[in-house]
């Protein structure tokens, strides 16, 4: 599709939609393929029968997505991928707070709203956090599985509630239902469909350790007020795949503001990822730009922002932007300016409402 197209994907069926930025060079975005063409199962065999039960698509097709990612790629990287997911979610609900009610899985939608307006992280990474959930409640790997292909073998072709699904569950696993598994104090299915915020359960990512650690110790050092440039360098980072790379800069984020100077130091110290063409990375290192007034380096989010219209990647460096510096609010507003007419129309009345929101 041209850089516009708003989404990474859309699973029309039998002819999928992908943006133009995936075409990474590396074949580390292969993800989003893998995400669309579970969709074939879950969403387009199986769909929700309103827009506010939207989690049913996206987060069977998450966990699905996992699920085919570890067969393919291994249990660590899958997990690192997923610790980048958690981490969106974590700043969506920063942005929205956690109590708004588009945090919930199951969203009232008023008569007259847009369903494309309550479009958000939450029933991707949320709806993963339940179908995980009711994984550990079977704590068998093959029989969950098994009846995920009963589910949709049973409800193919039909449009669903939560409810339909649930149920079917319960009949599934009898000796849950005879456990009460849907009402244990702090899980109940009620709370995790109707009640806004984190997730009761996340899913282990412990066996992604091994790519996180050094990460999460390298973003350590980066925040200090001197840096160790000896421990920096002892530290190899060309071998890391990308999502290790992202996760960095994911965690280099939750630190910022960082110590002055340290990310002039940190784009300089690795061109890679500051002149990176990857968009996954294009998006981190602008945003962590933008936290920490990198004013040298703007121009690289103008040039982002110029060069693709992807929702997902857009509106949080607007987000970053607005609550930035004057300069940051002057370029947001200056880029959306000359961007404007090339942007999906979704994503324009969108960036609308954060550089110029009504009553402001």
């Amino acid at each position: 599709m041209p850089p516009s197209f708003p989404f990474g994907g859309m699973e029309n069926p039998c002819l999928t939609f992908v943006t133009p930025c995936l075409l990474a060079g590396d074949r580390s975005l292969a993800d989003v393929i893998i995400h669309e063409i579970s969709h074939s199962w879950f969403g387009n065999l199986v769909t929700n029968a309103n827009w506010g039960e939207f989690w049913l698509n996206e987060g069977f097709t998450m966990y699905a997505q996992r699920r085919i990612s570890t067969i393919l790629f291994g249990a660590a990287y899958t997990c690192l991928e997923a610790a980048t997911g958690r981490a969106l979610l974590r700043q969506h609900m920063d942005i929205t707070g956690e109590e708004n009610p588009l945090n919930k899985l199951r969203v009232k939608i008023e008569p007259g709203v847009d369903p494309d307006d309550t479009y958000n992280e939450t029933p991707y990474e949320k709806g993963f956090c339940f179908v995980s959930y009711l994984a550990h409640l079977v704590g068998d790997q093959d029989q969950f599985d098994n009846f995920l292909k009963a589910y949709v073998h049973e409800f193919k072709f039909q449009s669903i509630l939560a409810d339909d699904f649930l149920d079917f569950y319960l009949e599934y696993f009898p000796e849950l239902k005879k456990k009460r598994v849907d009402i244990i104090p702090g899980f109940e299915f009620d709370r995790w469909l109707n009640t806004p915020g984190w997730p009761p359960y996340l899913p282990d990512l412990s066996p992604g350790d091994s790519l996180m650690k050094p990460a999460e110790e390298l973003a350590q050092l980066w925040a200090a007020e001197e840096l160790d440039m000896k421990a920096i360098e002892a530290v190899a980072i060309s071998p890391w795949k990308t999502y290790q790379l992202v996760y960095f800069l994911d965690k280099i984020l939750q630190k910022s503001p960082l110590p002055p100077g340290n990310v002039k130091k940190l784009g300089e110290t690795y061109p890679n990822i500051s002149n990176a063409q990857n968009a996954e990375l294009r998006l981190r290192w602008g945003q962590i730009v933008l936290k920490n007034d990198h004013q040298e380096d703007f121009w690289k989010v103008k040039e982002f922002l110029q060069d693709q219209g992807k929702q997902k990647y857009t509106l949080p460096l607007y987000h970053a932007m607005m609550g930035g510096s004057e300069v940051a609010q002057t370029l947001a507003k200056e880029t959306f300016a000359s961007t404007a007419s090339q942007l999906h129309s979704n994503v324009v009345n969108y960036v609308r409402q954060i550089v110029a929101p009504k009553g402001s």
